[in-house]
């Protein structure tokens, strides 16, 4: 199965297209095997920011966890844990459902020699990757070309996440993860965001995915991140459709937006999700924003 589908939504009205995008990361020259892509900063970091009210976002990339993000700031408030070596921005898949097994971006923090090819300019940044699988060896090699924007057309707080993910061998019961985040604990209100209405409603913190876009923010709602993904045209069921999750685990709280595919061809799979930063109104108005009618 080949998931692309075009941005039916305020995005793609404001020219953003993941078809165009994607194909840009996949003519991006890989590096050799033996070489190690460079990195702007000695430490092995690039640092992408974007101004958003009253302060600037800032995204860092690094070495350490194969090019994911592993740095998300405004306005002085750090949106990502690190209560793990390899908690990040991330990308990853499940493949399942029993035994279940995981293979992720980030990995265990050991990442570097997985980062296949690095590519940046100011506000944007594009990794081709080699996922790394928890316990025993022997998965099948996923690859993972992801390009990372900072910032939409009239929404500056918003982090575009494209990633096409290309399957060695068919799959059955795959959870595929675009866009998965540790936020920390701080964080402890949950909301669901309501695309009809434009209203968020309280809700607990729990396993499984959910229809609607959540949010996690501070008590006194300062500082918020929520998570979207566009939906497929009306009336195309072949398509999967985005579910978001919110999951509290020690030291960090989990967020990820996922699409479930029951059996996945060889080849290569496109999905997009954004990650949406500021305060609890500001990630309310983006929403309402992307979800607006045409």
């Amino acid at each position: 199965m080949h998931s692309r589908f075009p941005l039916r939504s305020r995005a793609a009205r404001c020219g953003v297209c993941p078809a165009a995008i994607l194909a840009t990361v996949i003519v991006a020259a890989p590096a050799r095997a033996q070489e190690a892509p460079a990195w702007p900063e000695p430490d092995g970091t690039l640092l992408l920011t974007q101004p958003f009210g009253r302060s600037e976002i800032a995204l860092r990339l690094s070495r350490r966890v194969a090019g994911a993000i592993d740095g998300l700031t405004w306005n002085g408030v750090a949106f990502l844990a690190d209560a793990d070596p390899g908690d990040a921005l991330q990308a990853r898949v499940t493949l399942g459902p029993a035994p279940e097994r995981r293979a992720s971006e980030a990995g265990d923090g050991s990442g570097a020699q997985r980062l296949r090819s690095l590519r940046a300019g100011r506000s944007w940044a594009e990794t081709v990757t080699r996922l790394r699988w928890g316990g025993p060896d022997g998965a099948p090699d996923i690859i993972l070309h992801k390009r990372v924007g900072l910032g939409l057309p009239g929404l500056g707080n918003a982090v575009e996440v494209q990633t096409r993910f290309a399957l060695a061998e068919p799959a059955s019961a795959i959870r595929f993860e675009p866009l998965a985040a540790a936020v920390p604990a701080d964080f402890t209100e949950a909301w669901r965001f309501d695309p009809a209405t434009g209203a968020l409603s309280r809700i607990d913190p729990a396993a499984g995915d959910r229809p609607q876009p959540v949010i996690l923010a501070l008590p006194e709602g300062s500082h918020a991140i929520g998570i979207w993904s566009p939906a497929p045209p009306e009336g195309d069921a072949a398509v999967p459709r985005a579910g978001f999750a919110i999951r509290s685990g020690p030291g960090a709280t989990r967020l990820s937006c996922a699409f479930r595919v029951a059996q996945a061809a060889a080849g290569t799979h496109d999905f997009a999700c954004y990650a949406l930063v500021g305060s609890l109104a500001d990630v309310r108005n983006a929403l309402r924003s992307l979800t607006a009618p045409e």
